[in-house]
């Protein structure tokens, strides 16, 4: 409904404050009644504010209440003057922020003004309900077709409503597109901001994030939609029809991850049977009913959130491999069947993967282990016992993200990466705790200093030069060290003891 016909029904008599011609134009869907100061949280936009301006206690707060309701997107203000006549500074607001401002005389009831505009948009709202039923209808059709749903979902909304929409995984990974098509290296940015944890909506470049999930779901779950254009160009309708498509994609996309975790049981009772080493014989009908038909090469993925909870760790590594996995102690595993692609390739598109992701985490660290490839049954054990050894060789390494793959186990790391924490604690605190104390009482530099000497091999000028320093200060720094831990750095096991103790840290 037009502003202008309300102000031309006779037996309203409203009148108008602030706006012209052309502002009186703008078409509102509803009526909304208050009096709270700051009502935004109400509000969904589009509508026509009647107050009685019970929040006015000082001339600032008339400003405070139209900024408010200007970014609620309410198309305009009508004022009743029953308890006193529309000030001055809430008629200078609204013109300031071009918002219309009509005064509703003193004998006229807001709620007589409320019926006479349903009587007018009640019609109209009927139809524009048929015609979201119906899309929904034709939505919840395409839902139930298989697994081309959400193309079908987007391509309907696209036809129909013009609405250019893609749907992301965290990862960047693509799961429809219809009008939007961004580059790679477009994704790659809508992802970082995305898992940055951004207010949603936003505009990023040409593009709108719109989210799926709940605030308080780690974004590292949660699929995303991405809009061509921005945002802060749509009318209320759009942003409507946004959010209903929001929550149809994520509806569909929760139930996608039912689906996985029905199918989780089947993968859990591989790798207990696996564990319990099962005769692969009677293995290999568990791998076939869990999608695994005999003769299938298999790479077996590893995963731990450093910080993070076991069911979080299994959730996000189903997101990077699209497959159900199972828990075995604190980490996830999950069976990656090889027969179309080379173990490398995996293993490339896994670290590139794990390095968009962990994004979410802040400085919690994603930490991940794949075996080398297997056939099937005979040698899943092995596989499963590689690949959680190379997840925790991941944890001794840098980096936010770590993928380590079978070839790097092959080092003296593969062994200190099954050193149990108490233990690894209990031979770093024996090696090094009287140096640690030394440098925390006296801020020293015995730590750094040890750590350049063995990785300059022992080579006292190599040392001193890495350091800047004196060669007979780094000779004074040594028997320093040497004095406090009761070793001889010139010999041999006791460099080894403190070359361990520093990769066990």
């Amino acid at each position: 409904m037009k502003l202008r016909e309300l102000l031309e029904d006779t037996e309203l008599r409203l009148e108008p404050v602030a706006g012209d011609e052309r502002s009186f134009e703008r078409e509102f869907h509803s009526v909304m009644t208050t009096d709270l100061p700051d009502p935004r949280r109400y509000l969904t936009g589009g509508e026509l504010v009647l107050t009685g301006m019970v929040w006015r206690r000082a001339p600032q707060d008339s400003a405070a209440f139209v900024t408010a309701v200007v970014e609620a997107g309410v198309v305009a203000i009508a004022a009743g003057d029953q308890f006193h006549a529309i000030p001055d500074d809430l008629i200078e607001a609204c013109v300031s922020a071009d918002l219309p401002l009509l005064r509703v005389p003193a004998h006229i009831a807001f709620a007589t003004v409320a019926a006479r505009v349903s009587t007018v948009l009640g019609p109209q709202r009927a139809d524009e309900v048929a015609a979201l039923l119906g899309q929904h209808r034709h939505l919840a059709d395409a839902e139930s077709t298989g697994s081309d749903w959400l193309a079908e979902i987007l391509e309907l909304v696209h036809s129909r409503l013009d609405l250019g929409c893609a749907v992301l995984g965290p990862t960047g990974r693509v799961l429809a597109d219809s009008g939007v098509g961004p580059s790679a290296e477009q994704r790659e940015e809508l992802v970082r901001e995305f898992l940055g944890g951004r207010h949603l909506p936003a505009t990023v470049g040409d593009y709108t994030l719109y989210g799926t999930g709940s605030a308080f779901a780690s974004r590292a779950l949660e699929c995303f939609l991405v809009f061509a254009g921005s945002s802060a160009e749509w009318e209320a309708d759009r942003y409507r029809m946004a959010g209903e498509l929001a929550g149809l994609v994520a509806t569909g996309c929760r139930r996608i991850a039912r689906a996985r975790q029905d199918r989780r049981p089947l993968v859990e009772e591989v790798v207990r049977r696996a564990r319990s080493a099962t005769d692969p014989g009677t293995l290999q009908p568990h791998l076939e009913v869990a999608g695994m038909p005999a003769g299938t090469p298999l790479v077996v993925v590893a995963a731990r959130l450093h910080g993070g909870s076991a069911e979080m760790t299994r959730g996000v590594l189903e997101e990077l491999l699209e497959r159900e996995s199972a828990l075995y102690d604190d980490q996830a595993v999950a069976l990656v069947p090889a027969q179309d692609r080379h173990v490398d390739d995996i293993l490339t598109e896994l670290r590139s993967d794990a390095a968009t992701i962990a994004g979410a985490f802040g400085s919690e660290r994603l930490l991940l282990g794949a075996s080398g490839e297997v056939a099937g049954a005979s040698g899943l054990r092995g596989a499963i016992d590689e690949a959680r050894h190379a997840c925790r060789l991941s944890e001794l390494r840098p980096g936010r993200a770590v993928v380590t793959g079978h070839e790097d186990l092959s080092s003296h790391m593969m062994l200190l990466a099954a050193v149990p924490d108490e233990v690894r604690q209990s031979f770093r605190t024996r090696v090094l705790g009287p140096v640690l104390e030394y440098d925390k009482a006296h801020g020293g530099d015995l730590v750094p200093t040890l750590r350049a000497f063995l990785d300059s091999s022992g080579s006292w000028t190599k040392c001193a030069r890495e350091l800047h320093v004196h060669v007979n200060t780094l000779r004074y720094r040594i028997q320093r060290i040497e004095q406090l831990t009761g070793r001889d750095l010139s010999r041999i096991d006791d460099r080894v003891d403190f070359y361990l103790a520093f990769a066990l840290a």
